[in-house]
């Protein structure tokens, strides 16, 4: 059992010699931790813990000097877990729950030390509920799987051209009963995440992959495969941004898209144009290899990108965008803007860090989950690591993983993102509920190496012994979601 505990920890020491405990706890500091704790242990292992001071065999308790997300877990007459705050507390109590075994009906543990803290702060997973509608418990079993593999962010991709699956006060005619959240779903979903120490990244993908939005409000956003760049479409999308800040209380990030936009649309729209120049945009310049229209249409989704971003700052969020702006014009987007970079045909990491951008490695190869049709191999997770960028774009440099970036602070992390654009747009499932099964089959298959790598931005143990480690967990999973 001393080698299951996924991420790996970066100290460990102690005889691993079994010794049963009694299934209480005691703590003043994290109270919502150890309560989730018992709600995960009962259902992996049938044990009823209690939260007690009288009789306590597990202890949890904050120590200041510790950073924060990290945790001192001992295991030897007591259990003492030692953490920096509530992150660290959930991350030590997930390695117990991994660290736990059942005999002869008693609650057993190794008498080891653990030691352990994240290299990366941002370590995600992605999942689509425009292209396929999630119910609230299947949002709750993702949560749960962020919570067991000490992933912090779940980032849901809430709008498509498909559908818009929040509700929406600025604009009610986008959520569409039976296929979008309701106010107290969310709420919910927001209280179940943050018990878990899990944060929801909400996104609603502008000014691209807007089609819905389009339709259902055409005299605001236009209706030619982009949002209009103009006062009107601008301001709308900001009423969409603060609502979305409201709605989620407990995230720091809120995704605002940026990527994919049929942007020639724009010229060819007189009030577009007509705004660009009310801004001081000169029609006429060009920039040095780039044509002229091409410049225009860059400028103008830069701004776009800039105005919505600074509204989720001035709501005291820090924005995330897909990379999809070009880097002659990265002096215009806020330096607060965090950029998830998955193909690179737009500009390349290197260019964004060196702007001073943090960046987030979303890169295709191999973090890309496109169920049916696209999966990569566990392997290919498990090489994979925050430096290494890799797409199927044979345009891209990244093509055939071919980049791979120094060391750098501004490498923040990475995810896996799990897409659902085919789940229900093919015949290969019967319904969709089967084909979303199987894609979290297939994410909580690749999810520990991506966990992995984002807590480790070292490798710390082989293939063979961070798969024995994974399949473990996974089976402890399956059981808390049951």
């Amino acid at each position: 059992m001393i080698n299951n505990m996924i991420p790996s920890p970066k100290g460990q020491w102690g005889s691993g010699e079994l010794k049963a405990f009694s299934p209480v706890i005691f703590t003043n500091d994290f109270t919502t931790q150890a309560q989730t704790f018992a709600t995960q242990a009962k259902k992996a292992f049938g044990f009823d813990f209690t939260i007690d001071s009288e009789n306590a065999d597990i202890i949890i308790e904050a120590a200041d000097f510790m950073a924060k997300g990290e945790y001192r877990l001992a295991i030897a007459e007591k259990v003492t877990l030692t953490a920096g705050d509530g992150y660290g507390a959930a991350y030590g109590l997930s390695a117990l729950l991994q660290l736990a075994s059942v005999f002869e009906g008693k609650f057993m543990l190794p008498q080891i030390t653990v030691t352990d803290k994240p290299d990366c702060d941002y370590r995600g997973l992605l999942v689509d509920t425009a292209r396929s509608f999630h119910p609230l418990f299947e949002l709750k079993n993702y949560v749960d799987l962020c919570w067991i593999y000490k992933i912090k962010y779940l980032h849901i991709h809430f709008s498509d051209d498909e559908s818009f699956t929040l509700p929406c006060k600025a604009f009610p005619l986008l959520s569409q009963q039976g296929s979008s959240y309701t106010p107290e779903e969310i709420a919910e979903l927001d209280s179940y995440a943050a018990e878990r120490n899990v944060q929801i990244v909400p996104e609603v993908d502008t000014p691209g992959h807007t089609t819905l939005i389009m339709k259902c409000y055409p005299e605001i956003f236009d209706k030619e495969g982009i949002l209009g760049f103009h006062a009107e479409a601008i301001e709308g999308t900001k009423a969409i941004y603060r609502e979305i800040c409201e709605m989620f209380p407990h995230s720091d990030y809120i995704h605002i898209g940026g990527d994919e936009g049929r942007l020639g649309w724009w010229l060819g729209c007189e009030k577009c144009l007509e705004y660009g120049r009310s801004l001081g945009f000169n029609m006429e310049d060009e920039a040095p290899g780039i044509s002229q229209p091409e410049w225009v249409m860059l400028r103008f989704l830069a701004h776009y990108i800039a105005e919505n971003a600074k509204q989720v700052i001035e709501m005291g969020k820090t924005p995330i965008v897909w990379e999809g702006f070009h880097k002659t014009t990265n002096s215009m987007i806020p330096k607060e803007v965090k950029v998830m970079v998955w193909d690179s045909s737009f500009q390349l990491a290197s260019s964004l860090i060196a702007d001073g951008f943090d960046v987030i490695n979303c890169s295709w190869l191999p973090t890309y989950v496109v169920t049916p049709l696209w999966v990569y191999s566990e392997k290919d997770c498990y090489n994979w690591d925050i430096r290494s960028f890799g797409t199927i774009n044979d345009a891209s440099p990244y093509h055939n993983g071919a980049m791979r970036m120094p060391e750098s602070k501004n490498l923040i992390g990475g995810q896996l993102n799990s897409w659902g654009d085919f789940v229900e747009k093919t015949d290969y499932y019967a319904t969709g509920a089967l084909g979303r099964a199987d894609g979290l089959k297939s994410v909580s298959e690749r999810l520990p190496f991506i966990a992995e790598n984002t807590w480790n931005t070292e490798k710390r143990k082989n293939y063979e012994d961070v798969k024995s480690a994974a399949d473990h967990v996974r089976e402890l999973f399956f059981k808390i979601i049951k």
